[in-house]
């Protein structure tokens, strides 16, 4: 595979990351910070919302980058490796930033008909601890495929270059 169908698969993969990491976390948040739901509104005070906002653009850039130089990478490299890494790594603290920045804890707050008020707290700790377990396996992956990488490096380069010197005889 040349660079160019390289570079272009990995601003491919950057704009879906950039889509899932950024905008829809974003168009999420501002859509939940103005909702009403049945007259109970959902209360996102202005500087939780801006540090949810901040962590999702921080990390959301970080994972995108990585996504663009991990797919524009060749199969099997050292450098496609890294990258994959660092982004599994990214991805870690992107779902922790979750949990830290206050985006877990959504409150509702509830305006009963006699002058009560009371609040309903939505806690999805439990799914973002999942999310991390799995991506501890998916680390234990990616660190294989890296050592393995630099092992065989030679072998993936002898194999790499047979193949283009077959496609180079046959046209």
């Amino acid at each position: 595979m040349g660079w160019f169908p390289n570079i272009l698969k990995g601003i491919i993969y950057m704009g879906v990351y950039l889509t899932t990491t950024m905008i829809i976390p974003f168009l999420t948040f501002t859509w939940i910070n103005e909702i009403q739901v049945l007259g109970v509104s959902i209360v996102l005070e202005q500087l939780e919302y801006e540090r949810i906002i901040f962590w999702i653009s921080a990390f959301g850039l970080l994972i995108s980058a990585c996504a663009f130089f991990n797919y524009s990478s060749p199969k099997q490299s050292i450098r496609k490796g890294t990258f994959a890494l660092i982004q599994i790594l990214l991805n870690c603290l992107y779902i922790w930033s979750y949990k830290f920045s206050g985006a877990t804890e959504v409150k509702f707050e509830i305006v009963f008909e006699i002058t009560n008020v009371g609040f309903i707290a939505i806690d999805v700790q439990n799914m973002v601890m999942l999310y991390m377990g799995i991506y501890f396996l998916t680390i234990l992956l990616k660190g294989y495929d890296l050592i393995d990488f630099v092992i065989n490096r030679d072998k993936i380069r002898q194999k790499r270059y047979k193949i283009i010197e077959e496609g180079v005889d046959e046209s």
